[in-house]
């Protein structure tokens, strides 16, 4: 997967579960967002190199530097500030 999107494998991610995606939803219904958009994440964002770890694959490692380390992540915090939780906090948790 990685090498197919030739990302990098310490590229991280912002992940979110399908769980808390309808966790979300319902808060925003019930109007808990404020009719704001709310970006919605986990606790840890995770690499490729990770994600292929914990699904029992491999991809290979690279010592290059990233181009740009912050690519594929986002800002949780105004959902966070609006009283959203993850109930599954990591991709680690999620795998258990």
């Amino acid at each position: 997967m990685a090498s197919a999107f030739q990302w990098h494998p310490a590229r991280t991610f912002s992940l979110i579960r399908q769980r808390d995606v309808g966790r979300a939803v319902k808060r925003a219904r019930a109007g808990a967002m404020d009719g704001r958009i709310v970006n919605i994440v986990d606790d840890a964002p995770a690499t490729p190199y990770e994600m292929a770890s914990i699904s029992g694959g491999s991809i290979e490692t690279s010592a290059e530097p990233l181009a740009n380390p912050w690519m594929g992540r986002m800002n949780g915090s105004l959902g966070r500030s609006l009283g959203f939780q993850p109930a599954v906090p990591t991709i680690y948790r999620a795998a258990q």
